[in-house]
């Protein structure tokens, strides 16, 4: 089968055709006719030299890809819940083949239906990041109407987290910088939009609260977001960070008697504590975006052939929302 993936690590030029056997699906796994799929920072980190705290040991060639939306073509041995031809989307497992292939094979406990609402680009857009958003909310439960800043609010999870964040009734304070990246934070409901570059996001969040802080901050970019988040939040309150940091928090949390939260997407799948979590999160989203409560702004969409250019992109720092992936028809 055609893919696209990288024989070593390295920059975006590693990125080249891949002629691979076809996968065939093993017990609770179904094969993915892929459709589309998206980039993540997962896929920057997976693909890059520089060694980090998220480094996996790879078995190359290895294809990226860690969100799907497709059909399935074939199912493995244990699974009840999926059959061929049901459209479905997720994400495949970050251990493991991605989907920038013509076909993936997934945990079917890890997908769900696709909604009809969204077209295979949109759905591809929304699941990594979505089961994300929706994980780093469940974990922080903040009490409803209380205020909450999320980082890089314009960006790939920041821009779900919002918006689900808005439907469950909580205040949100945004940070983006940009004039385009600001316009969509208000428009997917911020209260409150501020500049990272040039406020002082924890003094603004302490004047919004009337000298408190936030009851939870997302931490969505690490470095100086991670940073504002712990100025932002408030005494007894949780910064939840998506990034890992070598920097040392206690200090600055100690006093306050507050809580840092790191969280991996699926953590509870991958670490084999509930082999149905990360699918119900997923299956949570999707209704959502079938009702139209949340929605993946879809800021750009290229042909796979044309993956390293996504990637490049993603690594400028200057997108906003998601970058989908056309795979059926980017050959």
């Amino acid at each position: 089968m055609k893919a696209i993936g990288i024989h070593h690590h390295g920059d975006a030029s590693q990125l080249v055709p891949l002629e691979l056997p076809e996968p065939s699906p093993g017990p609770h796994q179904v094969r993915v006719r892929v459709i589309a799929s998206s980039v993540n920072p997962a896929d920057i980190r997976a693909r890059s030299a520089a060694p980090g705290p998220r480094r996996i040991e790879r078995q190359f060639p290895l294809v990226l890809g860690y969100d799907v939306s497709g059909i399935v073509d074939a199912v493995g041995p244990g699974v009840d819940e999926l059959a061929v031809g049901d459209e479905v989307f997720g994400s495949p497992s970050l251990f493991g083949q991605g989907a920038n292939a013509e076909r993936v094979v997934a945990d079917s406990r890890t997908l769900a239906r696709k909604p009809a609402a969204l077209s295979h680009e949109q759905a591809a857009c929304l699941s990594l990041a979505g089961v994300t958003a929706w994980e780093c909310l469940s974990r922080a439960r903040p009490a409803p109407g209380a205020a909450v800043l999320v980082t890089a609010g314009a960006g790939g999870v920041g821009h779900l987290q919002l918006q689900l964040a808005r439907h469950l009734g909580l205040r949100v304070v945004a940070t983006a910088s940009r004039p385009e990246s600001t316009a969509l934070c208000r428009e997917l409901g911020a209260a409150v939009v501020l500049d990272h570059t040039t406020q002082d996001v924890g003094q603004a969040c302490r004047d919004l609260t009337g000298g408190a802080g936030v009851a939870v901050a997302f931490d969505n970019a690490g470095g100086r977001a991670l940073d504002q988040a712990l100025d932002a939040v408030a005494p007894m309150g949780t910064v939840v960070s998506i990034v890992p940091t070598p920097a040392p928090v206690a200090d600055r949390l100690f006093m306050k008697a507050a809580s840092l939260i790191y969280h991996v997407m699926g953590a509870a799948t991958i670490w084999r504590l509930d082999p149905h979590a990360q699918g119900r999160a997923l299956a949570a989203v999707a209704e959502l975006a079938a009702q139209g409560h949340i929605r993946p702004i879809v800021s750009a969409s290229y042909p796979v052939r044309e993956l390293s250019q996504a990637h490049r992109a993603i690594e400028s720092g200057r997108t906003i929302g998601k970058i989908a992936i056309r795979v059926a028809e980017g050959w």
